[in-house]
């Protein structure tokens, strides 16, 4: 195989990252038009802003705005439906893949490069999150694209590269806060690489760059942080069943308890193989295993009384793809000391290449399953066990319309931001100022929107005799139906509906004056 690469390099330098970042965007596609959830309809919703209004609105929520200007810029070359916002995130799932590739290959080689990159194009939270209208494959793409200039800087002592990676450390901050745990990871790679000479090469100066280029932003996020830890978060406390949830969620898609049977097995099998090839080959892989472990401890620490916890896998899902990433540059350093080691009489089963392909089916066996996990939960929330079905919603509205054209008014800021993306002029989607509570950071844009907000709810009725009222249903639906907050009005139907066994019952409601 060697000799192979070898006589074929260039070509397959070319080709692998292309046809890895092909093989990923396809796997991205097969469900990518399921229903939009909550998180994405607020990234959608900010994209019909101003880039002065998206800062200002990024401040008073959770997450700093350069993915929210990116998307809007995006949106206005590709448009605003979801298949097309959602593209955002695979291309830079794409472009992760691209540089995760091209400092594997500048590190390890071509075929520790293309080993892992194969590992990673196929991972299944990888996949899922590339089909999300977030920031998540952005934050990851900019992470790898740090951690190759870094080396680049490291090795060939140009200021250049350092100021590349000063600016991608900033852009990672710009992106997402938890970008910083990666830049710990570097920092603990440059210490056990160079310990007290990190002072005296001033290796920090390039983090002293990027505070510059990040100080507009600081007041906001210390601003963030303190409101997260005096007011609480809807994150669950962490505990051992959070961090068996997390490998569980890398490996498969789903949470530990439901890897049961033979596929117990295979997970076994799976972590056992991981862990044989990072300890075996450590201290080649100190930037890897930093990747991997840094941001996990980092995240657990500072989710632990007396703070707020904070442990959200899919934000640092960067460290999470730097576990197959381990497994496939292990494989190769494997491969390649049995083929040094060989006898001339050597067993079958004791072959590099057999040995090798044994340990990439066992993880990309795991990968297959998962990748099967993500297409049959779709838009699964872990968090309140539901799962979205607000496309759904909207499209048997507009089939009980009957091409009247009629608006339809949403019960709840929540449900609101759900429909908000697939309004449309033939059926607007709306919400009442009155029942919106804008207590939380999400609603800042409800209250200062000029899209979907009906102020005066008389004066909006006597324009319109008729219209499309829904909700989640009550208990018991067809007794206690949905109260529209004004009487005058009669219900001329009445539609409820559950698309799947996690989603909210809705209640449909037309109405009409009396």
């Amino acid at each position: 195989m060697k000799d192979f690469l070898l006589k074929r390099k260039r070509v397959f330098i070319i080709l692998t990252p292309a046809l890895l970042g092909m093989l990923y965007m396809i796997l991205c596609f097969v469900n990518i038009r399921q229903s939009i959830w909550f998180d994405e309809s607020f990234s959608a919703y900010l994209t019909r802003f101003d880039l002065k209004s998206i800062w200002e609105f990024t401040a008073a929520d959770v997450h700093p705005p350069l993915y929210y200007f990116t998307l809007k810029a995006w949106a206005h070359l590709f448009g605003h439906v979801d298949f097309a916002m959602r593209m955002l995130s695979v291309v830079f799932g794409a472009l992760a893949i691209l540089f995760a590739f091209l400092w594997l290959k500048y590190k390890y080689g071509l075929k520790a490069a293309m080993i892992a990159g194969f590992l990673l194009s196929i991972s299944p939270v990888f996949i899922r999150y590339g089909q999300e209208m977030r920031m998540y494959t952005m934050v990851a793409a900019i992470v790898f694209a740090a951690t190759y200039f870094l080396q680049l800087a490291i090795d060939n002592k140009q200021k250049k590269w350092w100021i590349i990676y000063a600016i991608l450390v900033a852009l990672g901050m710009w992106t997402h806060y938890f970008a910083f745990f990666a830049w710990c990871a570097h920092l603990v790679y440059l210490f056990v690489t160079y310990g007290k000479s990190f002072w005296k090469k001033k290796l920090w100066m390039p983090y002293l760059l990027a505070i510059l280029l990040y100080l507009p932003w600081m007041p906001s996020m210390f601003a963030q942080i303190q409101n997260v830890q005096q007011n609480g978060f809807w994150i669950s406390s962490v505990s051992v069943v959070t961090m068996a949830d997390y490998f569980s969620e890398d490996l498969y898609y789903t949470m530990a308890y439901e890897v049961q049977n033979w596929i117990l097995v295979l997970a076994t099998v799976t972590v056992s193989a991981i862990l044989f090839v990072a300890v075996r080959y450590h201290k080649q892989m100190v930037m890897l295993l930093s990747m991997a472990l840094v941001p996990l401890a980092s995240l657990v620490a500072l989710s632990l009384p007396p703070l707020s916890p904070m442990f959200i896998p899919r934000y640092i899902m960067y460290a999470m793809m730097a576990i197959p990433m381990v497994a496939g540059v292990g494989i190769s350093m494997l491969t390649n000391e049995l083929a040094l080691n060989k006898r001339k009489k050597m067993h079958f089963i004791q072959r590099p290449g057999l040995i090798g392909a044994c340990f990439i089916l066992i993880v990309g066996g795991s990968s297959i399953i998962g990748i099967a996990n993500v297409y049959a939960k779709g838009n699964y929330n872990v968090y309140n066990d539901t799962k979205s079905a607000s496309k759904d919603l909207y499209n048997l509205i507009i089939d009980l319309d009957n091409g009247h054209n009629l608006p339809i008014i949403s019960s709840s800021q929540w449900l609101y931001y759900d429909l908000s993306a697939y309004t449309s002029e033939e059926h607007p989607i709306l919400f009442l100022d009155e029942q919106t509570d804008y207590k939380y950071g999400s609603t800042v844009p409800l209250k200062q929107s000029y899209f979907g907000r009906i102020d005066n709810l008389d004066a909006w009725l006597e324009k319109h005799d008729g219209f499309w009222y829904v909700g989640t249903a009550p208990e018991n639906p067809y007794e206690n139906q949905l109260e529209f907050p004004r009487e005058g009005w009669r219900v001329t139907e009445i539609t409820n509906q559950r698309f799947n066994d996690k989603s909210d019952t809705y209640q449909i409601l037309k109405l009409e004056r009396e």
